[in-house]
């Protein structure tokens, strides 16, 4: 209860659901028409499907059958947690091409066989997952003696299935079977549909028998009461609106309100039927709020460009350096001497100009018996 409302919705039950302890046995069709993709691909789906199965609750038995040895294959599978039952699947032996389909035998060695593991672990029920992907087909050398065939059979098979009272479920495989006979075998209280030979279709139609295999579910949904505000914070109101001019434009009123987080968490799928009406019409208004996510992503991008772009423009823009200015050049000849003046300790002083050559020449001493070019200069 929260708030003096009740937090626990309708329980969501599935129509012919097998209450746990569960013993589930898998029943693979091995003739010779499951070579090849038949095989590879029921493998496939099948291993997933018992890897998801409650460990807890269900003990999977996995038996090939096809034409021959039916009932010995089938009394020698053992009930088992799943993990162990998908690794038994891995080591079912491949098909043999000269193996046939005993259908209808197969149903009956399996449910003789769920019986036996039933009366050793009372309070338990029972459920057969057969796969195939053709008809009956016996009564070839090589088949068991004395395997069920024709109408009479099928009529056989199907009351066995009816007095045992187990859940029974057959997925055909491809388009090599009849959906009528699968159908007789299963009866009213089972279920049988043909699905083509893709691991996608498969794994649906596995899905939905993994589902009914589960317990009753209850739907738990999140009500409003008094008592919300010490589960979570409260709910937040805001406005987003669009301005031009100084004018709004567009003005939305946005509402958060906290998650509401209950453990264990699951995944199930609940009959729209079955929520009450307050909670369909929530539901329904949040299939409408579509509209209103494109305005907020809107707003956020705009606020984003705001912080990003126009707000570091305008906070650098003050802080800017000058620009550098180039030194003027400097005053050679009557400049320097007032420059130094001002600044140099030494005022008096100046630079000498440049010597000349002939200056350099003219110190030297001269040589004896050495004429000079400056001497022969002179004496012209």
């Amino acid at each position: 209860m929260l708030g003096g409302a009740r937090l626990i919705g309708p329980g969501v039950v599935s129509p012919s659901r097998v209450d746990p302890p569960v013993r589930l046995l898998v029943l693979l069709d091995r003739s010779g028409s499951m070579i090849g993709e038949g095989i590879a691909f029921t493998r496939l789906t099948l291993r997933s499907f018992i890897d998801g199965l409650d460990s807890a609750t269900t003990r999977v038995a996995v038996a090939g059958f096809e034409s021959r040895n039916v009932a010995r294959g089938i009394t020698a599978s053992v009930f088992t947690a799943p993990a162990d039952a998908a690794r038994e699947l891995d080591r079912l032996p491949s098909p043999d091409p000269r193996a046939n389909t005993a259908l209808y035998s197969a149903l009956v060695e399996g449910l003789r066989h769920l019986a036996g593991a039933e009366a050793t672990t009372p309070g338990s029920r029972g459920g057969i997952l057969l796969v195939t992907d053709g008809r009956n087909d016996v009564d070839h050398p090589g088949d068991d003696a004395g395997l069920l065939s024709g109408a009479d059979g099928l009529r056989q098979a199907a009351d066995a299935a009816a007095r045992s009272g187990d859940r029974i479920w057959i997925m055909g495989v491809g388009d090599n079977l009849s959906a009528a006979e699968i159908g007789t075998l299963a009866g009213e209280r089972g279920s049988a549909a043909t699905v083509s030979l893709d691991p996608n279709a498969m794994a649906a139609r596995l899905a939905s028998i993994s589902r009914e295999l589960r317990g009753v579910r209850e739907l738990t949904f999140g009500v409003g009461g008094g008592a919300a505000a010490a589960l979570a914070r409260a709910p937040w109101f805001g406005t987003a609106a669009a301005w031009k001019d100084g004018t709004p434009v567009v003005t939305q009123t946005l509402v958060w309100r906290p998650p509401l987080y209950a453990l264990p968490a699951y995944e199930g799928v609940a009959d729209p039927a079955s929520l009450p009406p307050e909670l369909r019409d929530a539901a329904s208004a949040g299939a409408s709020a579509g509209g209103l996510r494109w305005l907020m992503a809107l707003c956020f991008g705009v606020l984003g460009l705001v912080l990003w772009v126009v707000v570091p423009r305008y906070a650098w823009a003050g802080d800017a350096m000058p620009a550098p200015v180039a030194p003027a050049p400097a005053r050679r000849a009557e400049a320097a001497p007032a420059a130094s003046q001002a600044t140099d300790l030494h005022g008096g002083i100046s630079e000498a100009p440049p010597r000349k050559p002939t200056d350099v020449t003219q110190e030297l001493p001269a040589v004896s018996g050495a004429a000079t070019p400056s001497r022969r200069a002179r004496g012209r």
